[in-house]
């Protein structure tokens, strides 16, 4: 089961520190962006990111219905 990741990137404009939080349906998709070559990571000179893995599932598997 996969989970909703929260990716968060800290970074400074005018002497205060800013946040963006984007939402991602899994783990590994979160950490692809935030580490890749050229990424809102690295355009906005940020000085923070990391992944929050939530505890709200973003794809259920369900069991398969039975003709009987």
């Amino acid at each position: 089961m996969t989970f909703y990741t929260l990716l968060t990137i800290v970074y400074v404009m005018g002497g205060q520190p800013l946040e963006v939080k984007i939402l991602f349906a899994d783990e590994e998709d979160c950490w692809s962006v935030l580490l890749s070559n050229d990424t809102l990571y690295e355009q906005i000179n940020a000085t923070e990111g990391h992944c929050t893995v939530s505890d709200i599932p973003s794809k259920i598997v369900k069991p398969k219905q039975r003709p009987w």
